[in-house]
């Protein structure tokens, strides 16, 4: 799942990845908070995860998605209408699992950056600007890569790429050359089966830190940065049952970046707050429907408070709880998806 302005409304829409019924749900967004009835766009086999951006410039959000069985990721052109093109594919590695965009060689024109977990490795498909992407150039992970996100860790002005290694419990950093080369991976210990992760300053020290969903110890773990590319010790905090989705953002509106995580396990998601010098205080939990996956924040009803959506792949709803602007959430409101609803990501990530 992900947000953005789809129909050029003005209003935040909901895009949704169906595991089993390979399609696209589009849920366009009414300035109250709701959502209407879903609209679906065929996707590759076994979708696992999408980004969005402009992708051939022309000022209109297009869509990439992941597709598991096909080992390809997949282009969506938008209209600006709120429909898209047919799906293009683009050959990945082994076993795509989750994709981010981000421009890895300086030209204006949007890349993509997927993580193949078959074969532990990320490929790196360079935008040509019109929508179409160059052929991929892989770079090794540790075992089994299962999301990445990108940014700029050692501040040289060129993006980098961070990956969770679900076998290997680490994270890889690829600092990115700024041509659209990267160079060899740099590992740190995480908890046991890191998911996802995000990063915010949550030190406010103007250094990029990183959280770590780590869904077998029930923990996040904060990994403080150093400027350098380099991260400190993990420290961790605890969690619901199975922690899978990490996303941060202003909840209480004190300006200190604070957390929220997916528990699978337990049907919540917990939100932490930021303390402002990389702690957070205590979880506080909210109800979801089955099996919830995926967390994402933006400002839904236009109240300049964050909202959270969350994919429950146990009963096929998204579970959208509208934020107060003081670190609370009022209860889920519940809109139907295509089966299995997985991924989500902020378009801003």
């Amino acid at each position: 799942m992900t947000s953005g302005n789809f129909n050029n409304d003005s209003t935040l829409d909901l895009l949704v990845v169906n595991r089993v019924d390979n399609v696209l749900s589009l849920l366009l967004g009414n300035a109250d908070g709701s959502f209407t009835s879903q609209f679906k766009y065929s996707t590759g086999k076994l979708p696992e995860s999408v980004t969005i951006g402009d992708f051939n410039n022309d000022g209109k959000l297009d869509l990439a998605e992941t597709n598991l069985n096909d080992n390809t990721v997949s282009v969506l052109l938008g209209n600006g209408d709120g429909s898209f093109q047919s799906h293009i594919p683009h050959k990945t590695g082994n076993g795509p699992e989750s994709v981010t965009s981000g421009d890895f060689n300086n030209d204006n024109m949007l890349d993509l950056a997927v993580a193949n977990s078959f074969d532990n490795t990320i490929s790196v498909l360079l935008g040509n600007g019109d929508g179409n992407f160059q052929s991929q150039i892989t770079y090794k992970t540790e075992n089994w890569p299962h999301f990445v996100i990108s940014g700029d860790f050692n501040q040289d002005s060129n993006l980098d790429l961070a990956v969770t290694n679900w076998h290997s419990n680490t994270v890889s950093i690829l600092l990115g050359n700024g041509d659209g080369d990267f160079r060899s991976q740099i590992t740190h210990p995480t908890g046991k089966r890191p998911s996802t992760l995000t990063s915010d300053y949550f030190n406010k020290d103007n250094m990029l830190d990183l959280a770590v969903a780590n869904s077998f110890d029930n923990t996040i773990s904060v990994l403080l940065g150093n400027g350098d590319g380099n991260f400190q010790s993990q420290i961790t905090y605890q969690t619901g049952a199975w922690p899978y989705s990490v996303i941060s953002s202003d909840f209480n509106n004190d300006s200190k970046p604070d957390l929220a995580v997916t528990n699978h396990g337990g049907n919540t998601v917990s939100v932490l707050l930021g303390n402002g010098d990389g702690s957070f205080q205590f979880q506080i939990a909210y109800q979801t429907r089955n099996d919830s996956s995926f967390v994402i924040s933006d400002d839904f009803n236009e109240d300049n408070n964050p909202d959270l959506a969350v994919t429950n792949i146990g009963d096929n709803t998204v579970s959208v709880l509208l934020g107060n602007g003081d670190g609370s959430f009022q209860s889920q409101r519940i809109y139907r998806t295509g089966m299995q609803p997985y991924t989500v990501k902020k378009s801003a990530e």
